[in-house]
């Protein structure tokens, strides 16, 4: 790729630029007032600002012809990445809308747009076919949304989904793909989660059809039932409820969960190493705990079970008897 922005049509390139910049700002959400007045006060600066603009708005009508993905990809970005949108966006506007379609189409379909968290972190993503992702801590997906199909690409962690009917006719499937096989969403909002080398799936609304990796047999789970699967099956389903995305409003609640369990999940949200000593592994925790402050939550297990946590360093931390044994 050349330059990614070049003078044209008498427009100069910053002026280009700065077209991409506010066209990648929509993108990003709608403008409030303030932001809007901003806009029209730098279309007049001069012809040429007002010339870029009507190339920016001519690229934004075109957007609707992309791919899916390629849509998804310039909203979901970090800095960097938005930095490399923008330049895109400028290189796009240097093309024109039938140039921008052309070279979409000459690159081949959107290979992965990638999304994910941090430890600790959950973020909330509106796709572009109207479905709805909340990504858990530690989570890694890929987008790979294309003509034929919508597919996501679970790498890591664990996500819930609320899928939408496609706009696009015909309608393209959606499906959800892990190391150990193949989720079909059927009008559903659904849990999904990577965990010890197999998939835990729980169905809050609707149903999903899971096929294991290396198994012919696939299995319809109904809402309201969850179910862990591998790559040659799986197991039996069992109720669930909705407290099995808790984490999705930043909750962990607990009944009557053995306190090494609470820990393990606990840990999810922290860096570094959180440990229950064996001697208290049984106790049974209850309750509604924030993830956004794991330090309160030890604080609160210290004040209502027989433990005490000790630091022993920034990222390590134990959770002992409250009395020392001997």
């Amino acid at each position: 790729m050349r330059s990614p922005a070049r003078a044209v049509d008498g427009i100069d390139e910053a002026i280009l630029t700065e077209a991409a910049t506010w066209l990648m700002e929509m993108h990003e959400g709608p403008l409030d007032a303030a932001r809007r007045s901003k806009l029209a006060q730098w279309r007049q600066r001069s012809p040429e600002h007002e010339r870029a603009w009507s190339r920016a708005a001519l690229l934004q009508e075109t957007f609707a012809a992309l791919p899916p993905g390629g849509a998804t990809a310039l909203k979901q970005v970090g800095p960097a990445g938005r930095r490399k949108a923008i330049k895109l966006l400028a290189y796009a506007l240097t093309l024109g809308p039938a140039g921008w379609l052309a070279y979409h189409a000459l690159s081949g379909p959107e290979q992965g747009a990638r999304i994910a968290t941090a430890i600790g972190e959950r973020r909330e993503v509106q796709l572009d076919d109207g479905s709805r992702l909340w990504l858990n801590t530690d989570t890694r997906i890929t987008l790979d949304f294309t003509p034929a199909q919508r597919l996501l690409r679970l790498q890591r962690g664990e996500i819930m989904v609320l899928t939408a009917p496609d706009r696009q006719q015909p309608p393209r499937p959606f499906l959800v793909a892990t190391r150990q096989g193949s989720l079909r969403p059927l009008g559903t909002r659904f849990t999904v989660r990577e965990r010890d080398q197999a998939v835990e799936v729980a169905v809050l609304q609707g149903a999903v059809e899971i096929t294991p990796a290396s198994s012919a047999q696939q299995t319809v789970l109904p809402s309201g039932m969850q179910t862990r699967f591998t790559r040659s099956g799986s197991a039996a389903p069992r109720p669930c409820d909705d407290t099995q995305a808790a984490w999705s409003r930043g909750l962990l609640i607990a009944e009557r969960m053995p306190l090494a369990q609470f820990i393990g999940e606990l840990g999810r949200y922290r860096s570094g190493l959180l440990q229950a000593d064996p001697a208290i592994a049984g106790l049974e925790v209850s309750g509604v705990f924030p993830l956004a402050d794991t330090d309160r939550v030890l604080r609160l297990l210290a004040q209502t079970l027989p433990v005490r946590v000790q630091q022993l360093t920034r990222y390590w931390v134990r959770v002992l008897p409250a009395t020392p044994a001997g």
